[in-house]
């Protein structure tokens, strides 16, 4: 349970309103509102009823604000005798997606580390986990993939866009398995390895990538959420995986992987990073503008 969470909470149990609260955390309540969401999705807990107007705590989160008050109270103690407030911090933390865990955010990490005595410590998921990390300030940073059909909806005053620069969505296969592969498609029929629909990848292959398919049946032969997956799935000849172009890049140059990007085209993706726009850190601060500068 994290500080705050815990004042987050109570700002909701001692105001008896969630507008107000929000203007006690100097946030909008719609930013407000989602954040106690993602609290109550990592608790694994409902903590509010809203049927109820006002909302209200439930019964078992209300016997707790004593507990919690202390809590609260027990913990800024602890951080001030550790000196652990957000200027001593010599680390900073970023969620990414995992495909940018793997191939782009070495390459920020290697240029902070270069030139700065920072540690980062790198947390990979899914998009909406990643945003998550962001909301519930378990994370300073967040780096992301986005699309024109797939943007991820965040409050405008609440957090903090910064372009990174742009990728691929491209189709893959074992280069060498390439006659297998054509004689599927002569039957009309492609492998592919899918991804789940609730996943930002699973999304995009639906939305946009699949319209482009007409004539062909997709089979699918795997499902996973991860695009290591996919890519490794797509190399060793299972089926036809559409992953990041950074990602495949290593194997396409060397002759492993077909691109088949000219045959389906390429999806093009947003390299995006976030952050909150409440008070920063000044090692996340260096970070943040270290992220964006070239190269």
């Amino acid at each position: 349970m994290r500080l705050e969470w815990i004042e987050d909470i109570l700002a909701v149990a001692e105001t008896g309103s969630l507008i107000r609260a929000a203007e006690r955390r100097n946030l909008t309540q719609s930013a407000f509102s989602r954040r106690i969401r993602m609290i109550e999705e990592q608790l694994g807990a409902e903590l509010f009823d809203r049927t109820r107007k006002p909302v209200e705590l439930h019964p078992a989160a209300r016997e707790q604000c004593a507990e919690m008050r202390d809590l609260a109270v027990r913990l800024r103690r602890l951080a001030a005798a550790l000196g652990d407030d957000s200027s001593a911090r010599t680390h900073v933390v970023i969620a990414s997606q995992h495909a940018i865990t793997t191939a782009i955010a070495p390459g920020f990490v290697r240029r902070i580390a270069a030139s700065r005595e920072i540690g980062i410590r790198l947390r990979s998921g899914n998009r909406d986990k990643c945003y998550a990390q962001l909301l519930t300030r378990q994370a300073d940073i967040m780096l992301f993939y986005a699309t024109g059909g797939q943007p991820l909806t965040m409050e405008p005053g609440f957090v903090e866009l910064r372009p990174l620069g742009s990728d691929s969505l491209i189709p893959v296969f074992a280069a060498s398995r390439m006659d297998a592969l054509e004689a599927e498609i002569a039957r009309g029929e492609l492998p592919v390895v899918a991804y789940p629909d609730d996943v930002f990848f699973g999304r995009v292959l639906r939305d946009d990538i699949r319209p482009r398919l007409a004539g062909l049946t997709l089979r699918p032969k795997a499902e996973t959420s991860l695009t290591l997956a996919a890519l490794q799935l797509a190399a060793t000849g299972v089926a036809v995986a559409w992953v990041p172009e950074t990602l495949a890049r290593a194997q396409i140059l060397s002759g492993h992987l077909a691109d088949l990007g000219d045959r389906w085209g390429a999806q093009p993706l947003q390299l995006m990073a976030a952050r909150l726009r409440a008070a920063h850190s000044d090692v996340a601060g260096q970070v943040w503008e270290a992220i964006a500068a070239p190269d």
